[in-house]
């Protein structure tokens, strides 16, 4: 009887040490799940930054510091969930936030994109425009890439076939339009880069040989061109480059 006694001990201190252990973690799950937002004020207080810190954090560091997320509701044509007081705006497309497109904002007037943001909407065309591409909207792109009232807008531009082809290739929803290119460009993301290189070029010509009666001289009518090309990979890491 005496020796049942200690093993009858051991018992009890390992369901107490495990109670100390798991019991905790049990009661922890739990907190806070019936503790509620405030959504009558005029701002809600749902904080996206609680699971969105890292994009916070980038975010706090550039030039898009002081508009937030409104980014992601900032499309007109999507119904986005929203209460104000007592209004209640129920969502459509998309409840809390969608993906955007780069050009949504940043389009020849901007305001007819944007649904609202921590700045003026009077100042968003002056400042977001990013003007100087040829037209996309043949590529299938709904945004104004040029300005109208510039007759020659893009036609310098190298990079019209890189966001051409960024718009033709992009059908989902995770880097919409020409975003992948503007990505590429603008933000420090490490990139992979097939390039095709013209190294020579061999054309097929016909001489004409004019008749008798015309002025002496060829003409040159090109019937075909090939290009010879080789190709390579180049491999961008992110780096800040100042």
């Amino acid at each position: 009887m005496d020796n049942k006694i200690p093993k009858i001990i051991i018992i009890i201190i390992t369901f107490f040490a495990i109670g100390v252990l798991v019991l905790p973690s049990t009661a922890s799950l739990f907190a806070g799940q019936h503790l509620w937002y405030d959504l009558s004020g005029q701002d809600n207080d749902v904080p996206c930054v609680k699971c969105h810190a890292d994009v916070h954090t980038e975010l706090m560091s550039s030039y898009h510091r002081n508009i937030g997320c409104s980014c992601h509701r900032a499309d007109i044509n999507i119904t986005y969930a929203e209460v104000k007081g007592t209004a209640v705006v129920p969502g459509k497309q998309a409840h809390a936030a969608s993906t955007v497109a780069c050009m949504l904002c940043h389009q020849y007037n901007g305001q007819q994109a944007i649904r609202y943001v921590e700045i003026p909407l009077s100042s968003l065309q002056n400042m977001s425009f990013a003007g100087g591409f040829e037209d996309m909207s043949i590529y299938g792109s709904p945004y104004n890439y040029t300005d109208p009232n510039a007759s020659d807008a893009g036609i310098c531009e190298a990079h019209n076939s890189f966001v051409r082809g960024a718009i033709v290739a992009n059908n989902g929803t995770l880097l919409p339009d020409s975003s992948e290119a503007c990505v590429a460009c603008h933000m420090m993301v490490n990139l992979t880069i097939n390039f095709n290189i013209s190294s020579g070029m061999l054309l097929e010509v016909n001489h004409v040989i004019p008749g008798y009666s015309t002025v002496t001289g060829f003409n040159e009518s090109y019937l075909n061109i090939t290009s010879s090309k080789y190709a390579f990979v180049e491999v961008e890491e992110r780096r800040d480059y100042g």
